[in-house]
């Protein structure tokens, strides 16, 4: 229920906000593909925050939906260091542990961290976390995490180009933890 009344409220928040800039995040590997789009908003004076929504599907033929908001900003007295901070709504169809299908969706806390070196600013790396306790995790899951490590570099002054690796987990009820994914993958991001 709680989910559901985020999700609701959601389109009013991004509606309520002025738009700045849009970006587009595919990434693969050979068994999974995920397509995201963010749009960076100004909520207020002192940061921006970033409505993010996509869809990751794997050859298991699971599928992960997600929709939030992370807060990114650049850390004083830290030459090229942000952090961000955010939640994000997750629904999801599991089908890892055959013959079961598990329906599961969680509220997600979001944590971020990326540096790109003053003297190499091309290039970055970044850590995100993404963890559900079971107080916010709902249907047939007890806990969700994910957790991703991207090594980046700027082609073009729009265009950055990775390598990720990223690990995807439910806890699920009865049964072994389902992994939706795990291992390496590359992708790109568009801004325009």
């Amino acid at each position: 229920m709680r989910l559901m009344s985020f999700l609701a409220l959601a389109p009013l928040l991004a509606a309520t906000m002025t738009a700045r800039a849009d970006m587009l995040d595919i990434n693969l590997n050979n068994n999974t593909a995920q397509f995201q789009f963010s749009t960076a908003s100004e909520v207020n004076a002192q940061g921006n925050a970033d409505i993010h929504g996509g869809l990751l599907y794997n050859n298991e033929k699971s599928t992960l939906f997600n929709l939030g908001l992370m807060e990114q900003n650049t850390l004083e007295g830290a030459p090229g260091l942000s952090a961000g901070v955010g939640m994000e709504a997750v629904v999801a169809r599991v089908k890892d542990n055959p013959p079961r299908t598990s329906n599961v969706s969680a509220l997600a806390v979001d944590g971020l961290l990326r540096y790109s070196p003053p003297s190499a600013d091309l290039i970055g790396i970044a850590g995100e976390v993404h963890y559900s306790p079971r107080i916010l995790t709902y249907g047939d899951a007890e806990r969700y995490i994910q957790g991703i490590v991207r090594l980046e570099y700027e082609i073009a002054p729009q265009t950055l180009v990775y390598v990720a690796y990223r690990h995807i987990s439910f806890g699920i009820k009865d049964t072994r933890a389902a992994v939706m994914d795990s291992g390496l993958n590359v992708g790109f991001r568009l801004a325009f």
